[in-house]
C-alpha cells in the first residue's frame, strides 16, 4: 500500500526535526541485520544519545533540502540506515564502531555523513567514531589547565622539600655518630 502524501509530509517534518537537532549524520549501509542485532544496535545507540532511522530515501533527501543540508549522493546506494548522532558525537559513533565490530563491515558499513554543512566520506564517517565521548573531553581539559598548577606547586614546596631532605640527613649523620661515641 502506498504512502500517502500527508503521511509523507509528517514523515519528511520528522526527518527534519531530526536533522536539526542533531550534531550529525552518518549513513550506514547494511544486509542481513537480524531484528535482534537492530534491536541492540538501537539500544545502544539510545544509551549514547543517537538513534537509527530506516527511511524512504527520497523522503530523507527532501527533508536534507529543505533543511539546508548537502546530500552526500553517494552514500545513498543500497539500503541505507541515517543514524542521527546527538549532542555527545563520540558516544552515539562509538556504538557504531563497536556494532560494526561486533557484526562485521559485510554486513554494516558507515558510507558517509554530513557534519554541519560538511559531507563526510566513509573514511570521515568512521573517523567520528575515533572521537573522545564528552566525559573524556571534559577530562581532558581539566588535566591540561591542573598540569600547569600542580608543576608550579612541585616547584614551589622542592626548595622546602630539599632543605627538610639536608635536615634531615645532617641529623642522621650527627645521631650516628653519637650514637658510636657514646658506646
Amino acid at each position: 500500500m502506498p504512502i500517502t502524501r500527508a503521511r509523507k509530509a509528517e514523515l519528511i517534518e520528522s526527518y527534519k526535526e531530526m536533522i536539526e537537532t542533531s550534531q550529525a549524520v552518518v549513513l550506514a549501509r547494511y544486509t542481513g541485520i537480524s531484528v535482534q542485532e537492530m534491536e541492540s544496535l538501537r539500544r545502544s545507540l539510545r544509551e549514547a544519545g543517537a538513534r537509527i532511522v530506516v527511511a524512504k530515501k527520497t523522503l530523507m533527501k527532501r527533508a536534507l533540502q529543505e533543511t539546508n543540508r548537502p546530500i552526500p549522493e553517494d552514500a545513498f546506494d543500497g539500503p541505507i540506515g541515517f543514524v542521527f548522532l546527538g549532542e555527545d558525537i563520540g558516544a552515539g559513533a562509538k556504538a557504531l564502531k563497536d556494532f560494526v565490530k561486533e557484526i562485521g563491515k559485510e554486513r554494516f558499513a558507515l558510507t558517509g555523513g554530513i557534519l554541519g554543512d560538511t559531507i563526510l566520506d566513509e573514511a570521515g564517517a568512521t573517523a567520528l567514531a575515533d572521537l573522545p565521548t564528552k566525559d573524556v573531553m571534559r577530562a581532558m581539559l581539566i588535566s591540561a589547565i591542573t598540569a600547569p598548577m600542580t608543576s608550579i606547586l612541585g616547584l614551589i614546596s622542592a626548595p622546602h622539600r630539599d632543605l627538610v631532605g639536608v635536615l634531615q640527613a645532617r641529623i642522621d649523620k650527627e645521631g650516628g655518630e653519637g650514637e658510636a661515641q657514646a658506646a
